[in-house]
């Protein structure tokens, strides 16, 4: 387990069933962060939140867990064994109850990044939003903002990347997945937008813009002084 999960990590879980919920569709998901390993089988993770408000995890249940690793995203079902608070912060220690294993979530490399951005919301307010996109894939992004969105809202994402030489700007018609307030931050949250009706031609544009930030970046990490 060492190998692939480090203090730090984040963390989604979704209440168990025998056949795992979509992340991206049915289910409730939350999120939470490793802040310990305990060993080889025991982790403990800050106490999740649900729309600025914490979710006390109760003894006994069960989780589906999904880590985002360097290595990828993996999956494992755990069980709440104990919560606590500790220097004004609470937390829970979950069980392994099955094996750790890669996790093939979606079709879309999703890359790591910090990308300035605005939105809108295409009901309600007309006010303009900034964040910061913290990666993006062909099928949707995740951000940070200042503003709390409402799961299953719609709103407008504007962005632009630059690949191939070339800047362009998107606006692209997106649903809220999920809103949660960011682990151990005062304010802030963390958004997951999934991309609606979006054209082969900028779904093709992000793909590009992906893959090329990442050739860079695993060049320099194979020749760090250039």
């Amino acid at each position: 387990m060492s190998i692939s999960l480090s203090v730090g990590q984040k963390i989604e879980m979704t209440r168990y069933r025998r056949t795992p919920f979509k992340l991206d569709g049915e289910g409730k998901t939350y999120v939470s962060q490793v802040t310990d390993i305990k060993d080889s089988s025991i982790i403990q993770i800050a106490m999740p939140m649900e729309g600025g408000k914490m979710v006390l995890l109760e003894p006994g249940e069960t989780y589906n867990l999904y880590f985002y690793t360097v290595r990828g995203l993996f999956h494992c079902v755990a069980q709440v064994e104990s919560r606590y608070r500790s220097n004004q912060l609470y937390y829970a220690d979950l069980v392994f109850v099955s094996e750790l294993e890669r996790y093939q979530r979606r079709q879309f490399y999703r890359l790591n990044c910090i990308v300035d951005m605005s939105c809108r919301l295409t009901e309600g307010d007309d006010a303009l939003y900034s964040g910061v996109i913290i990666d993006i894939s062909g099928g949707g992004l995740r951000f940070n903002s200042e503003k709390q969105f409402e799961p299953g809202a719609q709103l407008t994402a504007y962005f632009r990347l630059a690949a191939g030489g070339a800047e362009k700007d998107f606006a692209l018609l997106s649903r809220v997945v999920s809103s949660s307030r960011l682990v151990n931050r005062e304010s802030g949250y963390e958004n997951r937008l999934e991309f609606l009706d979006i054209t082969e031609n900028a779904r093709e544009a992000i793909v590009k813009y992906i893959f090329e930030v990442d050739r860079k970046r695993r060049k320099r990490e194979r020749n760090p002084g250039e």
